[in-house]
């Protein structure tokens, strides 16, 4: 059974893209590491089953969270996140909204620690230019912050190098392997 769930929201398909690229550099590491599950398609229960979570949304409009977050904003409340691991990543477009870039990480990253999950893979704000976001604390985002509108091609290496460090965070992937 895979050791982490991959759980994403998606309108357009660029957080569908970026799960699938997070799946593979993390099963790259170890075979069979990582499950993905539609938030739309697949029930939420199913976090229950994983002590380790990524979770991927995009931000919309003024810093909305993506529609199939919203709509089951309230279901994540039945599942019990105490003591699991739960990165996030995010799509969001800096330069068309630089007041409120991956504002959408900040709600699912402020949900989970009132769940009691801990929060990793942050990642550091060198590297964009926007003017305010509410993902950001200590120069980090809550998770990876992905730009596929304005700088996609950055997104592969990111998401490699993320991944492993979400990995070794998790405690599922030894770096002397």
């Amino acid at each position: 059974m895979a050791k982490v769930g991959l759980f994403f929201g998606s309108t357009t398909g660029h957080t569908e893209e970026a799960a699938a690229l997070i799946r593979q550099a993390l099963n790259q590491l170890e075979e069979g590491l990582v499950q993905t599950y539609n938030v739309v398609q697949d029930p939420i229960q199913c976090m229950d089953e994983f002590s380790c979570l990524i979770l991927g949304t995009s931000t919309w409009d003024d810093g909305e969270l993506q529609e199939d977050w919203r709509s089951l904003w309230f279901e994540l409340d039945k599942v019990n996140l105490t003591g699991k691991k739960i990165a996030i990543y995010g799509l969001g477009n800096q330069a068309d909204y630089p007041l409120n870039f991956q504002d959408a990480i900040a709600s699912l990253a402020k949900k989970i620690r009132q769940r009691g999950a801990e929060l990793v893979g942050r990642w550091p704000v060198t590297g964009y230019e926007f003017t305010q976001s509410a993902a950001v604390e200590d120069d980090h985002f809550y998770g990876l912050a992905l730009d596929n509108d304005n700088q996609s091609n950055l997104t592969p290496d990111r998401v490699r190098t993320w991944a492993h460090q979400v990995a070794l965070e998790f405690g599922v992937y030894n770096h002397n392997n």
